[in-house]
Parts: structure tokens; C-alpha cells; sequence
């Protein structure tokens, strides 16, 4: 009897005996698809929060699971608020895709893989494309993403433009709001080109560079429309700050 005690008393306290690991840095989240401008070709993006390779394995629909892999690079991005908060934003770039055709891929490294996911290339020859279109879809009470997770996850969409104002907003609580964002998209994004402008959500100081080395399909490397857009967005900041300097030195006097 004295052993079915002990073994009470162990099951117990074994919910205190749990210890976390926490997350895992190196798995890929976050996924999103990207049209690069070039017929027969997309761009895969993702984050993780160490640095990791970054690979895309797939194949078509029907054949050999993942007998092909692409390559591309990782760039750390930096949040700019208080904490600045680090990430590292994979983008690989897949080509001679056969438009029509249905891709299955994954993407991530050997220290850690996504989910399975799949897309078709756009095709030229579509007459009558299929596009959702809208701005304003925060990560609080967004209605529409479960109808857009079944239209593109059944092929209805063939892309989706998304004209402005992410997640309400990308930058607040250093980024993470932006990082729940971005997961909440991947059940759509991950399987049609997920294409961006900003809106003015995006205009604070750090945000148009967040959603555009995050969600749109250029590289950090095109470092000088980065610098041209921070150099704007600083000077914005400066010409503020400036006026309410004046404005308090005048009402002092």
C-alpha cells in the first residue's frame, strides 16, 4: 500500500515537475508566398529567430515528394522598439515553375521544417485571374479570414492584395503584435502570392521597413530604397519633434 501512495503523491506533483524549453528558434513560422514580377517563378518568405539555412524543398503535385530544393539567404531584421528585438527573414526564390501546375513544398532546414503547403504559379494565359482585395485586417477580430482560408486553400484565389493597414498595428508591442499577425496569415498567404502597399497604419517611424522586409516580396538587400524610405521616415519624425519644440518654447513665452 505503502507504493500506491507514493505513486499518488508522484502523480500529484507532477504538473510542477514540467519543465519548458520555451520555443524553438530555429522553426520556420510565418510563411508567406510572393510574386517576384518574373512568369514561372515565387518567393518564399519566413522567420525564424535564429539563424538557420534557408531551404525550400517541393515538387509537383502527383510526383516525388520534395525531389527538388532551392536555396536562397536570411537577413536579420532588427525591430526598432524598445527592446529591439531580432529576427532573421529567410527568402528563396523558386524558378521554371510550370505555370497551371500544382506545387507541394516546405520550407525551414535541417534544425527545423514548416508545415506542408502548396500553390500554382500565375498563369498568363488565365483570361479572368482571381484576386481578394482589401485593406484594414487587424489580428483582432479579423471576419474575413476564415472565408479567405477556405477560398484559397480550395483554389478560388489566385493572389491576394492587401492594400494597407496590417495587424492594427505591426510595431506595437515591439513587433509581437506584427509577429501574431504574420502567423495568422500564413493559412492564406502560404498558398497564394500575398501581395502589399502600405496605408497609413504603416507610417510610423520603423513600420514601412517592418512590413516591407516582412510581408512584400522585395529583398533587404534593395538597401538603398530601405535607407531612402528610413531617411524619410526619420526626417519626418525630426520636422515633428521640431514643432512641438517651437510650440512649447511659444507658449512659455
Amino acid at each position: 500500500m505503502v507504493s500506491v501512495y507514493a505513486a499518488y503523491a508522484l502523480l500529484a506533483f507532477a504538473p510542477l515537475l514540467v519543465v519548458s524549453d520555451g520555443p524553438v528558434l530555429t522553426q520556420p513560422e510565418q510563411v508567406h508566398l510572393s510574386y517576384p514580377g518574373v512568369l514561372g517563378s515565387m518567393v518564399v518568405t519566413w522567420t525564424t529567430y535564429n539563424s538557420t539555412d534557408s531551404l525550400v524543398e517541393y515538387g509537383r503535385w502527383g510526383g516525388r515528394l520534395f525531389n527538388m530544393t532551392a536555396k536562397g539567404s536570411a537577413s536579420i531584421f532588427m525591430d526598432s522598439g524598445s527592446e529591439k528585438r531580432q529576427m532573421y527573414i529567410h527568402r528563396v526564390t523558386l524558378s521554371d515553375l510550370k505555370p497551371g501546375s500544382r506545387y507541394v513544398y516546405h520550407c525551414g532546414s535541417d534544425m527545423g521544417w514548416s508545415d506542408m503547403f502548396w500553390f500554382k504559379p500565375l498563369d498568363a494565359t488565365t483570361l479572368q485571374p482571381r484576386f481578394a482585395l482589401y485593406g484594414d485586417l487587424g489580428n483582432e477580430n479579423p471576419q474575413s479570414l476564415a472565408r479567405l482560408q477556405k477560398e484559397t486553400q480550395t483554389g478560388v484565389l489566385d493572389a491576394i492584395l492587401h492594400i494597407g493597414d496590417f495587424a492594427y498595428d505591426l510595431d506595437e508591442d515591439n513587433a509581437r503584435t506584427g509577429d501574431e499577425f504574420m502567423r495568422q496569415i500564413q493559412s492564406i498567404a502560404a498558398y497564394v502570392p500575398y501581395m502589399t502597399c502600405p496605408g497609413n497604419h504603416e507610417s510610423a517611424y520603423g513600420t514601412l521597413l517592418l512590413r516591407s522586409r516582412r510581408i512584400s516580396n522585395r529583398k533587404r538587400g534593395d538597401g538603398k530604397r530601405d535607407e531612402e524610405a528610413a531617411a524619410t521616415t526619420k526626417e519626418k519624425e525630426k520636422k515633428k519633434e521640431k514643432k512641438k519644440t517651437k510650440k512649447a518654447q511659444t507658449t512659455a513665452a
